[in-house]
């Protein structure tokens, strides 16, 4: 591999979707997080990120893309002057954020983080730099650290309550997966769906592509059900609605999302949306029915066991069921694995609030667990 030099910056829509094709391939092949998919992020950037200035860095090999990191600049407005936020796209907009990172090829990553390092430097309509969780095991934050220890800059990060997010390391086979729960989780689990089946209940890993967009208006139900006016990803924000129905469905096409459905007479009981990208999986959202007739069938454990066999069955060698313990850990054995965020700040007022950000994301429960400066 020849050198990575500087990146090229893409800074509308239009140049992002060139890049589209050869985005794809590279995510599919190196990407470390589900939600690293074009697919989900250009969506995402389309509904959330309009107004705001976007910079796609762009590294090449010759004519090989070899690294992505979309970033984009957000202008907040408090009393005297604005806070310049540079944050990965997914870290802003919907619900669900973080576990976006640079995806780089496997030889070059070294050398795309350095060149993200000597890009932050050179640009200077900055403040903060704000990391939410990229995947567990990324180099990004410790050589985002060490840049900030060489250049001045203030590295201030946190954990809070969605800081731990719980695994599951896959089998390579179906076999594997079907004797990972044990012999006695298995015979319970068979006479669980021997019951639901008696009422005339089905359970689908993957559904066909025409029956996605039913599934997601199911999962809005669902969820509304179960959650009233507490329900946060329809209710409170109206364009999730249209991203979910937008990226889900290409993923699919593309073999990269699944949907897991339990139903019978009266419909749809019971959600699981999976996406993946280079053998790392997740579960972008479930849902299940709150009728008391349905909980000694344990849908949700059904659901998921059908939702990973499916991942196994793709390749898949990682599950992400992202936060909240509990069951996870019990019934799934699921391994807790802690993401670091942070806050990077430049300049006095930059150095300021990513300590003041920090404090306040880590909330009363937890704590800033890191801070560096010069």
């Amino acid at each position: 591999m020849g050198a990575v030099g500087a990146p090229d910056v893409l800074t509308d829509l239009a140049a992002v979707e060139r890049l589209l094709p050869a985005w794809r391939e590279l995510s599919a092949a190196s990407a470390t997080s589900a939600l690293d998919a074009p697919d989900w992020l250009l969506p995402l950037a389309r509904l959330y990120l309009g107004g705001q200035q976007l910079h796609l860095l762009a590294w090449r090999d010759g004519a090989d893309l070899v690294g992505v990191a979309p970033l984009t600049l957000i202008a907040d407005r408090p009393p005297l002057r604005p806070i310049r936020q540079l944050a990965w796209w997914g870290n802003v907009g919907p619900r669900m954020r973080g576990l976006v990172d640079v995806v780089a090829r496997d030889d070059a990553r070294g050398d795309v983080l350095d060149s993200l390092c000597a890009w932050l430097g050179r640009k200077h309509d900055w403040d903060v730099l704000r990391i939410v969780r990229p995947q567990f095991g990324s180099p990004t934050p410790a050589r985002l650290r060490a840049e900030s220890s060489r250049s001045g800059w203030a590295y201030a990060g946190y954990a809070n309550l969605r800081s731990t997010t719980y695994q599951v390391d896959l089998p390579d086979s179906d076999d594997g997966w079907q004797s990972y729960l044990g012999s006695k989780a298995r015979k319970v689990m068979r006479w669980e769906l021997r019951k639901f089946a008696e009422r005339g209940g089905q359970l689908v890993a993957s559904v066909p592509s025409e029956e996605i967009g039913d599934a997601l208006d199911s999962v809005e139900r669902l969820l509304r059900e179960r959650w009233g006016d507490k329900e946060v990803y329809f209710a409170r924000e109206s364009r999730f609605r249209s991203l979910i129905h937008e990226a889900v469905p290409a993923l699919a096409q593309r073999g990269e999302a699944w949907v897991t459905t339990a139903r019978d007479e009266n419909g749809i009981q019971g959600v699981l949306v999976s996406l993946a990208q280079n053998g790392y999986a997740m579960a972008l959202m479930v849902a299940m029915t709150t009728d008391p007739v349905y909980r000694p069938f344990s849908l949700g454990k059904h659901l998921f066991d059908a939702g990973l066999a499916e991942a196994v069955r793709r390749g898949c060698r990682n599950y992400d069921f992202l936060w909240v313990g509990g069951y996870k850990e019990s019934f799934w054995h699921a391994t807790p694995r802690l993401l670091e965020s942070a806050f990077v700040g430049r300049g006095v007022v930059g150095r300021n609030v990513a300590r003041i950000w920090a404090r306040r994301e880590a909330g009363p429960l937890t704590a800033v667990t890191a801070e560096s400066t010069k």
